[in-house]
């Protein structure tokens, strides 16, 4: 068995982690009883790991992993053939014609797998032979042809892998499939017809989903999914599942969702909610879900009512209605951190004591540090203390106590990053802790501290003596380099911002434009005309093929010239590729500095009022940002609209 594995360069072949293993010990273990499971999760990691790319040893790997799915001398042959349909699937999607030759032995080889004796591994080279996309004909005659002679489970999960491969369809093959498929909604087993309906969705797309077989599916007995290589065999899991499988669908997503959150069944009244959020981090589109969701904020069942409040303070902003809902919420121990957090967003005072509270407990009840997150899972972590406390700026006078109380030299400091960004983001309005943050300049929070002095501006002018006393070595006593760094720029930006005297700072940022960080080139916008000496070094940096640098050196360029041409065209562009679906980072920066233009091209107008139109979110990050990041970005985006119309 495994012959030629030993002649395998395997020590020179790229790996997805560390390569330092000994595949051919570990294939041999694949038929040990004991060490079976521990070597196929070993080869996933080495081959697979997470994903992304398939290297050289996996494309090697392939003959040999299908071997031991063959073999009955191997204890874990389904966990095998995983292995396979993990590197088969991303292979489809990044490269391809790295496995193509390999691929194409494999499949005849999982036909062969339908027919054995094991219903597991039969189940899995269902699944698996999902990937077979350039030999759909045969794939899909060989499971029609077998499905009767299948269990319950293995049939339910083929005529999933018959939907998706219907797509790929000759013409000889996908009109009778398409007749099956249709025949089996007619059936009497209501989690077959459901099966079909989700496949058939899959199949046309651009159909709208059959509803009613969906949901009778979804409320009945869905234990008949338990073991299921697609779906989840849960209540929960399976409302989440089928709402996602439908894909682009979103009316049918949403109608399911408004649906399965009137069960009288906590679980699928959770999946609904789960299914809610990946939803409306992916569209605005969904009309009725919002009101769907408020009535369950109160709902019986901890986590529901948890994970509903959560998503209506993902959308509150000033002025919303769903402040008296959150205010109700303020005492429930379980929520009441998602309830401060909405109340807070909303511009909703009722908060400040809890707020306070949590700044001057110790224990704030949110991250002092922002978690990012892809929109292919929901998170359910609320945001960190700062982005709760940024918009509070209006409250200052309020919430400044209980600041001044936790933020000293001693600070610990994450906690001292934290409380300075908040007051960054305040400006002028913590002009009262001023006193406080210059006692910070001559320790590690330097760099910070200086930056929320150089935001708070002309008010802070009582730090002009401690930050010119700076000014030859603003990097003095720091050890880490990123303190270094940033210390280096926000020192001399800080004394400009607070003093008004330019100099230091186009000495020390004209010096480090084009670096790897885009500060100094954000920091010389600033200064206006007074950096007029750095304009044709910013023309160049504007042509620069790396997106943020090209938008820093255009935002400089319009701030120091006053000349709209010098860089709308590149601010312009991230916003333009919002109409695809695609939402940089950099877009956020692009719109807040096309907010700062007076006269916008009527062209460029055309394009941001075709960005507003479209029902996809205009966000990069997932969970709570999916919905926020869209609707503080489209707001920004409608008030350059409303600004230009009205000129216009």
């Amino acid at each position: 068995m495994f012959d030629g594995l030993d002649r395998v360069p395997w020590p020179d072949l790229h790996y997805a982690y560390s390569g330092r293993v000994d595949v051919p010990a570990l294939f041999r273990a694949l038929m040990s009883q004991d060490d079976a499971l521990g070597a196929a999760d070993e080869l996933l990691n080495e081959l697979y790991h997470q994903g992304g790319f398939v290297g050289s040893a996996a494309v090697a790997a392939m003959p040999f992993l299908v071997e031991a799915a063959e073999s009955a001398q191997v204890a874990c042959r389904a966990e095998v053939l995983e292995i396979v349909g993990r590197l088969a699937r991303t292979a489809r999607k990044v490269a391809p014609r790295w496995i193509a030759e390999a691929w194409t032995q494999t499949v005849a080889r999982l036909l062969v797998l339908l027919d054995d004796d094991d219903r597991h591994v039969r189940r899995v080279a269902s699944s698996v032979l999902e990937e077979a996309v350039d030999q759909a004909d045969e794939v899909v005659d060989a499971l029609r042809a077998r499905w009767d002679a299948q269990d319950d489970l293995t049939r339910l999960d083929q005529i999933l892998v018959i939907g998706s491969l219907a797509r790929s369809l000759t013409a000889a093959t996908l009109p009778e499939t398409l007749i099956w498929l249709r025949d089996l909604t007619r059936r009497r087993d209501e989690q077959v017809v459901f099966a079909a309906t989700l496949a058939l969705a899959k199949a046309l797309p651009g159909r709208p989903a059959e509803l009613g077989p969906i949901v009778t599916g979804l409320s009945g007995d869905v234990t008949a999914w338990a073991g299921s290589e697609h779906a989840v065999g849960t209540p929960a899991g399976m409302v989440q599942w089928a709402a996602t499988r439908l894909g682009d669908d979103f009316d049918a997503r949403e109608e399911i969702c408004v649906a399965m959150l009137a069960h009288p069944d906590p679980g699928r009244r959770r999946g609904a909610v789960k299914a809610a959020a990946d939803l409306l981090s992916v569209s605005r589109r969904p009309r009725r879900l919002l009101p769907a969701l408020r009535e369950h904020s109160a709902d019986s069942d901890l986590e529901t009512r948890t994970h509903v409040l959560h998503l209506l303070a993902a959308h509150a902003r000033p002025g919303g209605g769903d402040a008296d809902l959150f205010a109700e919420h303020l005492h429930d121990q379980d929520v009441a951190d998602v309830a401060v957090w909405g109340l807070a967003w909303s511009g909703d005072e009722r908060c400040l004591p809890e707020l306070t509270e949590r700044i001057g407990a110790g224990r704030p009840g949110y991250s002092l540090s922002s978690a990012h997150t892809g929109k292919s899972v929901y998170m359910y972590s609320p945001p960190s203390l700062q982005q709760v406390l940024a918009p509070c700026a209006s409250w200052a006078p309020a919430l400044l106590p209980a600041v001044l109380q936790r933020l000293h030299p001693n600070t610990d400091a994450d906690l001292g990053r934290t409380l300075l960004q908040t007051l960054k983001a305040w400006g002028p309005s913590a002009a009262p802790a001023v006193p406080r943050i210059i006692e910070l300049l001559y320790g590690p929070l330097r760099h910070w501290a200086a930056d929320t002095l150089g935001a708070i501006g002309p008010d802070a002018a009582s730090a002009g003596p401690a930050l010119r006393a700076l000014l030859d070595d603003p990097q003095a006593g720091l050890d880490h380099a990123y303190a270094r760094r940033s210390a280096a720029v926000a020192v001399p930006w800080a004394y400009w911002r607070v003093t008004g005297d330019p100099e230091p700072a186009l000495h020390t940022l004209g010096s480090q434009l084009g670096g790897e960080w885009h500060t100094a080139t954000h920091r010389l916008a600033d200064l206006g005309g007074h950096a007029v000496g750095h304009v044709p070094t910013l023309r160049l940096l504007a042509r620069s093929h790396e997106t943020w640098t090209a938008v820093e050196a255009a935002h400089a360029l319009i701030r120091i010239t006053g000349d709209v041409d010098e860089g709308v065209r590149v601010l312009m562009r991230p916003v333009r590729d919002l109409l695809d679906g695609t939402a940089m980072p950099v877009v956020r920066a692009c719109v807040r500095y096309l907010a700062e233009l007076d006269d916008l091209p009527a062209g460029h107008l055309a394009a941001i009022e075709a960005v507003l139109a479209v029902d996809h979110r205009l966000s990069w990050d997932g969970g709570w940002a999916a919905i926020h990041d869209d609707q503080e970005l489209r707001a920004v985006l409608q008030t350059i609209a409303d600004k230009s119309s009205r000129r216009g």
